[in-house]
């Protein structure tokens, strides 16, 4: 049992892994401090609200006259907001590389790293509904009521009691030029930290040019397939696995082939269903199953994603630097959240984490953000 003095301390000891590091480049004759854009982020994040919200909220906490009937955009938000548009992109990652470092060097100290671990890459859209040529949006399939979206290639690691979020990567277009690129930086960022054991990459991956730069990279990896005719013919009336080896193509220019092997095993909930994979791995027609199931804690990166929802603020802004320091400040508090269960457990998270994302928004709300 976690004691509430312990998780108290722990959950605000993981906030000031943060905290310290973000910087605004506010003026020294500016109106707002630092620590009241903080405060704003963080209400915003915990809430899943807007800056205008936050603005509002933050100033009648602290007994500030505001209009809370008016329509115009509070002058908080507004500063805030004028603050995050007017930082670069390469500025808001090397705040959040910061925060990074830090994570891994309390790990590395405390030896709760495991030696080797899986990772999961996947995309994470965040859906726009303003107009198609704005900088950094990309088309993609309908949902939400939008086929516009900012889209973030991230890199997680899915081993049990360790499910950080690694590196993130914002997508410039759509493609496998884009997700191959993603794929060699996600990688390579990653190999700074940690020692990669097998990487997991769904369909929408399933590409050759991606798989050729996963050969060269040298990595073991497994990737959800759609299966070709090609594929299917090779599963013959009544078989439940196959393992085979198969040659990946594109014809058209730019022309890459990919020599992989394939397996397939059943569906596990749909009858007459098989679920098929491509890999680099030598796996024994009776192992086949054993590294589907291997497979499925990708789904951790899924639980991540839910969980980082639960960071994020919300916003109608088109500019791409709020979007990505919006984003990155999620994935941040979602690390350390991750962090304080794997403290106060000593790296044992049961399946049910002990501390949950809203007690740790009540602990971290209590931390003076100066």
């Amino acid at each position: 049992m976690v004691k509430t003095t312990e998780a108290k301390q722990v959950c605000r000891a993981a906030s000031t892994l943060v905290y310290p590091e973000l910087d605004f480049d506010i003026k020294l004759c500016g109106k707002y401090t630092r620590e009241d854009f903080l405060e704003v982020l963080s209400r915003i994040a915990f809430d899943q609200e807007f800056a205008n919200t936050g603005g509002k909220t933050h100033q009648l906490d602290h007994n500030e006259p505001v209009d809370i009937t008016s329509t115009a955009r509070n002058s908080l938000a507004k500063s805030l907001l004028y603050h995050l548009r007017n930082l670069e992109a390469d500025a808001i990652d090397e705040q959040f590389d910061g925060v990074r470092d830090d994570l891994f060097e309390v790990l590395r100290k405390r030896r709760l790293l495991p030696s080797c671990v899986d990772v999961a890459i996947d995309l994470h859209e965040w859906r726009f509904y303003g107009t198609a040529d704005t900088d950094h949006v990309l088309t993609t399939y309908p949902d939400q009521g939008t086929t516009r979206t900012y889209c973030f290639a991230t890199l997680c690691i899915v081993t049990p009691g360790t499910r950080f979020t690694l590196a993130v990567l914002p997508l410039e277009e759509n493609g496998f030029r884009a997700k191959r690129e993603a794929v060699r930086t996600l990688l390579e960022t990653a190999q700074q930290y940690i020692s990669l054991r097998h990487v997991y990459l769904d369909r929408g991956f399933y590409q050759v040019h991606v798989v050729a730069e996963l050969e060269q990279l040298g990595v073991d990896y497994i990737v959800r397939a759609r299966p070709s005719k090609g594929m299917k013919d090779r599963l013959s009336a009544g078989a439940e696995t196959v393992v085979d080896d198969y040659l990946m193509q594109r014809k058209r220019k730019p022309t890459a082939s990919a020599p992989v092997m394939i397996f397939v095993v059943p569906h596990r909930s749909e009858e007459d269903e098989h679920v098929w994979f491509v890999t680099n791995l030598e796996i024994a027609p009776e192992a086949a199953r054993a590294y589907a199931a291997a497979f499925r804690r990708r789904w951790g990166i899924e639980t991540s994603y839910r969980q980082i929802g639960d960071f994020l603020p919300r916003t109608s802004s088109p500019t791409f630097s709020v979007r990505l320091f919006y984003f990155l400040f999620a994935v941040a508090l979602y690390n350390l959240w991750v962090l304080a269960n794997v403290l106060v457990t000593e790296g044992a998270i049961p399946g049910k984490p002990p501390i949950s994302t809203r007690i740790f928004r009540e602990f971290v709300l209590l931390t003076d953000y100066g």
